[in-house]
Formats: C-alpha cells, sequence, structure tokens
C-alpha cells in the first residue's frame, strides 16, 4: 500500500494515493473515517479543510484516511459504491457504518456535512 500521514493539529490523515485494497487499514479495532476523492475534482479540494477540520477536532476518536481514486478502474469504486465524489463513509471494525455521499454537481453541503458531522 502506497501510503504517507499528513500532520493536522491535533491529528494525522493517512493519503493512499494509489489505493489498490486498504482492508488491512479498515481492520483496526477502530472507527476509521475516510474520504474517496479525486486530484481532479473542485468539489473534492473545497471539501478538504472540512474533513481536515474534523480530523483536527476528533483525532482522537477516530483515524482518519483520503483515498485518492484517480483511476477510473480501482475496484473501491465498485466495492464501496461510489458514485460521486467527494463521498465519506465511517468504517467500524472494517464495515460500513455510515456514509454522506457526494451529490452529482455539488459535492458535499456544508449543511449536509455540519448534519453527518454532528452524528458520530
Amino acid at each position: 500500500m502506497n501510503a504517507n500521514k499528513k500532520q493536522s493539529e491535533n491529528g494525522s490523515i493517512t493519503t493512499h494515493a494509489n489505493p489498490v485494497d486498504i482492508t488491512p487499514f479498515l481492520a483496526r479495532n477502530t472507527k476509521t473515517v475516510v474520504l474517496f476523492e479525486m486530484t481532479s475534482c473542485p468539489y473534492c479540494r473545497m471539501f478538504e479543510e472540512r474533513f481536515a477540520d474534523l480530523a483536527r477536532t476528533r483525532c482522537q476518536d477516530f483515524d482518519f484516511l483520503r483515498v485518492i481514486l484517480d483511476d477510473p478502474g480501482n475496484p473501491l469504486w465498485s466495492q464501496y459504491e461510489i458514485r460521486a465524489v467527494p463521498t465519506v463513509i465511517v468504517f467500524a471494525n472494517g464495515q460500513v457504518d455510515s456514509r454522506l455521499d457526494s451529490v452529482l454537481f455539488l459535492g458535499i453541503t456544508k449543511r449536509h456535512w455540519t448534519e453527518f458531522s454532528a452524528g458520530l
């Protein structure tokens, strides 16, 4: 797995630039918040700071992972039924616990993110 960690003020976000199988990372005994995104996606760029803010404030509760899905053939698209990016999925012990799907041509709105993250 090709991964690196980006330190935020109070936590870190692991980034997988060429993900094939993220299962070992998700199988930990912690909850993991995963942001699926593409480098060419303007909605993803606008959403990055909100995700980083959550990582800073909730690093004691969750692990944080960014998965770059630039390859349309990446099996994670179908494995996690990702239809648009950014998409956020929360995993607990390797299983999907909750998710917030992007709206095509809109992304994740501030209101939707606020409601979703408040429920974590």
